[in-house]
């Protein structure tokens, strides 16, 4: 069996205290899968069937004027969608659930078909307050999403599961700005079937260390660290290294104004000189009120310091001007945020990509903020080594109450044709293809409300598959946001679509 590692920071019941979502390992590569005597007795499994999620109600939208005020998001309930990209058959895909502890607490098992999907919800057997993480193995090689939303849907994120743990694991990006409202909760999930010590280290931006300690984390354990308790009155921004004596995944949620963000660690082999970055905005009312920004932030992960150069271009390909931040020391960080009137520049009606290139290596995350921050997601850089012609976003949606937005990038300088297929979740049949074509160095943003994504009907919640065209196609990036509700701001989530052999 194939195992999937996915830490995922649960939380069940909408009267659970304020929880992170979980690190989910979802491990593709051949490990020994658990023992049939280390299984918990199985319970009354959840409804597996994707459906859209309930209608969240939409909030009424504030003048221009007028102040945001933090809300905290509440409980937040975590589910986890896996996806079979595998078309040499159905995939058997057991599910186990284990507790901080690391004691398996549920499993389930369940078929997908090639090209299908299933949504797996948290059972409400484990109670309210629930934290851990899941180990997804199959197989196949079917892929994995941990999803998170609160009761009433003006918070959720999304971030992919992971199939190489590792022992060195760093985060570009933690956040204190307040306490409950715009903190930052880490999630370190044990891969290993015995103890590990971690070593948590976080950093200034100029690179020097705020804070370390040191955990032991059970067997298939896992461990929560709120940023309340470490800066708490005092405002942090800066990165997160985590050294581990066994292989181990993280993840963690940052939180700003209403809305939720999550993204994973980033390890070695996802850093690199060239980071793409492949949806960017800058939007300023003629108030000159920031009403939809990103905001990027690019760590030192090199031995000396750097010089880190972002490079901006139009979604046409042309350029649209460059900013350099000389000196960054090692485990440092530079930020650029759109919003800032230092990138006036990009003028105010700014939609785009860029390209992060550095003398030393990197690892970089973005965050969105729309809708005057209402509205927040989070997804990482993609290191120019691991550019692909090929990927799979395993959740995508068209309905009345949920349009994914699917961004393309062209990382070359030639024309692209790019293909863009949706299946159906539970029999994997092709519902509909379309062909996007680009020029060089080009990115676009489609919505699957669009008539052109007419034929998957209005109920299409499963896979897509993205895959650029030709004997020597181009290298390309895919990408997904996923706007919940009414376009009168109630959330999102969006992730990296995984890329495919």
């Amino acid at each position: 069996m194939k195992q999937l590692l996915i830490l995922i920071i649960l939380s069940l019941s909408a009267l659970a205290l304020v929880a992170p979502q979980l690190p989910f390992t979802a491990d593709a590569r051949a490990q020994t899968a658990p023992t049939a005597t280390s299984r918990p007795t199985r319970v009354r499994q959840p409804k597996a069937i994707v459906t859209p999620e309930p209608t969240a109600t939409a909030e009424p939208e504030e003048a221009d004027s007028a102040e945001l005020a933090p809300v905290a998001p509440g409980a937040m309930t975590s589910q986890i969608v896996v996806f079979n990209p595998d078309t040499t058959g159905s995939a058997t895909v057991q599910i186990e659930i284990y507790d901080s502890a690391g004691a398996a607490v549920f499993t389930t098992t369940e078929n997908i078909s090639p090209n299908g999907a299933k949504i797996i919800a948290v059972p409400n057997t484990l109670g309210a307050n629930f934290q851990g993480n899941a180990i997804i193995s199959s197989d196949k090689n079917v892929q994995a999403l941990a999803l998170a939303a609160n009761g009433n849907h003006n918070a959720r994120d999304a971030y992919e599961g992971v199939s190489a743990p590792a022992t060195q694991l760093t985060f570009p990006l933690a956040r204190h700005l307040a306490d409950d409202t715009q903190n930052t909760i880490l999630a370190i999930q044990n891969a290993a079937a015995s103890s590990a010590d971690v070593t948590i280290t976080f950093y200034n931006a100029d690179g020097t260390m705020a804070h370390q300690q040191n955990e032991t984390l059970a067997a298939r354990g896992s461990f929560y660290l709120n940023t309340n308790t470490l800066f708490s009155g005092s405002p942090f921004t800066g990165t997160i290294a985590l050294a581990a004596t066994q292989n181990i995944v993280a993840a963690l949620q940052t939180r700003y104004v209403r809305d939720t963000a999550a993204v994973r660690a980033l390890a070695a082999d996802e850093y690199d000189t060239l980071i793409y970055l492949y949806s960017l905005e800058r939007k300023i009312n003629g108030k000159g009120a920031a009403q939809n920004w990103s905001e990027i932030f690019a760590r030192n992960n090199g031995a000396n310091a750097a010089d880190i150069t972002i490079e901006f271009f139009n979604n046409d390909g042309s350029s649209a001007g460059a900013q350099t931040v000389t000196g960054v020391p090692a485990n440092g960080l530079a930020q650029f945020l759109l919003n800032d009137a230092a990138f006036a520049a990009l003028g105010n009606a700014f939609t785009g990509w860029a390209k992060v290139t550095s003398t030393e290596p990197l690892g970089v995350s973005t965050f969105s903020a729309m809708s005057k921050g209402k509205r927040f997601n989070g997804a990482d850089g993609l290191a120019n080594s691991q550019v692909n012609t090929r990927y799979v976003c395993g959740a995508t949606a068209r309905s009345a109450m949920e349009n994914t937005q699917l961004t393309l990038l062209n990382t070359e300088a030639r024309n692209a044709k790019i293909l863009v297929r949706l299946f159906d979740p539970n029999t994997g049949a092709k519902l509909m293809q379309t062909t996007i074509k680009l020029t060089p160095h080009a990115a676009t943003t489609v919505k699957f409300s669009d008539s052109l994504f007419a034929a998957a009907g209005s109920n299409f919640r499963g896979m897509t598959l993205v895959q650029a065209k030709g004997k020597t196609p181009p290298k390309i990036i895919a990408a997904v946001s996923n706007p919940y509700g009414s376009n009168k701001l109630i959330s999102a989530d969006g992730y990296l679509c995984s890329a495919l052999p």
